[in-house]
């Protein structure tokens, strides 16, 4: 053992979600536990746009390889999406880890793989990411089907309730406008008009409205904080 601060390159990802954790706020966070563990932190960021594999951002492939060459001791997030949103990429990734011998740090789960504890959390973490993903898909191609069977001619004049709620159950689960329209349109699902695509705009529309039964109902009066 040396007395050597740990080495530790610290991942930035930043995405078109420009209402997602800023790159800012991430770095802060990572500077942060740099001092209060006594790190020797170097900052990576990486503008990856739709890159939710690994294997699509190059500044992580090198920080990976720096990893494997033992350039550095670990590798440091502040949150667990940042790192990956896919469980296939995010075993891999402990697993590399734990036969290279460098650790994951996760600051949003509190989690550092270098201890037996933190690599199961870190799995648990994965498996629960992954489950989301699933059920916010299955949602989404629930809601579809139903668009399709319900589907008549002429200009719909509402979009269907399981659409709506759908739209406001993503955004519960904290992603942003940008972030629905886009799972929206990879997903098929119609406009209120069917035609087009979903954009941030209509997104924040279905947010601002309800629908019941395929009738409309007028806007919410209170005013929503800027987005």
């Amino acid at each position: 053992m040396t007395n050597e601060k740990p080495r530790i390159i610290g991942y930035v990802r930043v995405s078109t979600d420009k209402q997602d954790i800023g790159p800012e706020v991430q770095i802060d966070a990572l500077r942060e536990e740099a001092v209060r563990m006594g790190w020797e932190l170097t900052i990576v960021r990486e503008d990856a746009v739709s890159a939710a594999t690994v294997a699509k951002r190059p500044l992580m492939l090198q920080a990976l390889a720096d990893l494997k060459a033992k350039r550095y001791d670990g590798l440091a997030v502040s949150k667990l999406d940042r790192l990956s949103r896919n469980m296939e990429d995010g075993t891999r990734l402990l697993a590399d880890s734990q036969r290279q011998g460098w650790r994951i740090v996760c600051l949003d789960l509190g989690v550092d793989t270098a201890t037996i504890m933190g690599a199961g959390m870190f799995n648990m973490a994965l498996n629960f990411a992954e489950i989301e993903r699933r059920v916010i898909g299955k949602r989404t191609k629930d809601a579809m089907a139903k668009l399709k069977e319900t589907k008549h001619v002429g200009r719909p004049r509402a979009l269907p309730a399981d659409v709506v709620e759908l739209v406001r159950g993503l955004r519960d689960r904290g992603q942003t406008m940008a972030t629905i329209a886009a799972q929206l349109n990879a997903d098929g699902v119609a406009t209120a008009s069917g035609e087009g695509q979903w954009t941030t705009s209509k997104v924040q529309s279905v947010l601002k409205s309800r629908t019941a039964k395929g009738s409309y109902i007028e806007p919410l009066t209170e005013k929503r904080s800027s987005l």
